[in-house]
């Protein structure tokens, strides 16, 4: 218990881009509800842009609502890219957001024939690390 007690800070302080940068979200959004809270992550339910299901800064995984009966969706955020915001810590904004929202953009718009938008290493990475096919 001790143990938890002073993790959560010490992985807040290691988190901390995307943690402002999720303060900052959540500060400009009405109707935040909290949905879950595992491994360090609070899963809340927010209003993002469309086609977004979910984004995950730091110690919060925010779910777009049409993504919250999605398991595969909340996994994939909370248990997936929350591992790599832990493990990357504040280079994870470089390593993982920005070319997650690049590939997101031109995935969206090219729509490649034959190619899933979880091909990409940035999701591949964040599917394994919640045990997702």
């Amino acid at each position: 218990m001790m143990f938890q007690i002073f993790l959560f800070p010490f992985l807040f302080l290691w988190q901390l881009p995307q943690n402002l940068l999720a303060l900052v979200v959540l500060l400009f959004s009405k109707d935040v509800e909290r949905l879950d809270y595992r491994h360090y992550c609070f899963v809340l339910k927010v209003k993002l842009p469309q086609k977004v299901g979910g984004v995950s800064l730091g110690n919060f995984a925010l779910i777009s609502p049409d993504c919250v009966h999605d398991e595969f969706t909340i996994r994939h955020e909370a248990d997936g890219h929350t591992v790599d915001s832990m493990i990357f810590g504040p280079l994870y904004l470089l390593v993982i957001g920005l070319p997650s929202v690049l590939h997101l953009l031109w995935y969206n718009r090219k729509r490649p024939a034959g190619q899933s938008y979880y091909d990409f290493y940035t999701e591949c990475w964040a599917n394994r690390n919640a045990g997702l096919k």
